[in-house]
């Protein structure tokens, strides 16, 4: 009857300065990181068998995984669905991958409730809606049960979307009054806002001044005008400032106003 395997002795033991390598009798080598000296007592001349140096292939991927997970925590906050999407890109066994997840989440280094609420506070600082916020959530890979809980009272959007008025109108500023509005009603759709909140954010937004606005007309008239002159002539021109200015906002009353000052009517017509 052969003797059972009494596994391997150890030759020698060489620590480095990232790792350490153990090399045994059967000339075989078994590279392990640091820590792990630190959890098994590895000396020369010491026997481990099978089952020993199995613990030890484990504990040594578990430990390289976690020095990797640790890695990218100092670069950024994670949740545990991206976690596991890291880990399994290294090739690692899943057995490994739920110990270091595991390890992470009982020392609180992984915790999705507490990314989200801090991306969602992070969110409201920057007056984003919320719409904008969840997304943003949803792409660090929290879930939607997690999601689902955080809160956006209508009064708090109100507030985040009439907080960007200002900027907004800035923004946009060189447009006429109603293609002003529909620009940053487009622009507050885009921070996440819903169209309700957007629509009570807009009219807040003062008129016009009608001498500004007229200004601004006589501006543009004098700019459109000279642009389209190189090409056309009679009804053509009179079309394409008309339109180009329409859809710059400008109200019809006030551009056909605008074109008659300019141009006896009898010689030109829509």
């Amino acid at each position: 009857m052969p003797l059972e395997n009494t596994g391997k002795t150890i030759r020698k033991v060489k620590v480095n300065k990232k790792d350490a390598t153990i090399s045994f009798v059967d000339k075989s080598k078994l590279k392990i990181p640091l820590e792990v000296l630190a959890n098994f007592y590895l000396y020369e001349g010491k026997t481990l068998n099978n089952k020993q140096i199995k613990e030890i292939k484990d504990f040594s991927n578990s430990a390289t995984l976690l020095k990797y997970a640790m890695s990218l925590l100092k670069k950024g906050h994670y949740s545990e669905w991206k976690m596991r999407e890291k880990l399994y890109n290294k090739n690692a066994k899943k057995s490994d991958v739920e110990r270091v997840i595991k390890s992470l989440k009982d020392h609180d280094l992984i915790n999705d409730k507490m990314l989200a609420l801090d991306l969602y506070e992070y969110g409201n600082e920057r007056d984003l809606g919320k719409n904008k916020i969840i997304q943003e959530i949803s792409n660090k890979g929290v879930f939607d049960d997690v999601i689902a809980k955080l809160k956006f009272p209508s009064s708090l959007e109100k507030k985040k979307a009439l907080n960007n008025l200002d900027k907004l109108e800035r923004k946009y500023q060189k447009y006429a009054y109603e293609q002003k509005k529909q620009h940053i009603y487009k622009a507050l759709l885009g921070l996440g806002f819903d169209s309700d909140i957007a629509l009570i954010a807009l009219n807040e937004i003062k008129g016009p001044i009608q001498k500004e606005e007229k200004a601004k007309l006589d501006k543009d008239f004098e700019k459109t005008l000279l642009h389209f002159k190189r090409k056309y002539e009679g009804y053509e021109l009179k079309n394409k400032v008309v339109t180009s200015l329409r859809n710059k906002g400008y109200k019809m009353k006030d551009i056909l106003i605008k074109w008659e000052k300019s141009y006896d009517e009898n010689d030109f017509g829509i």
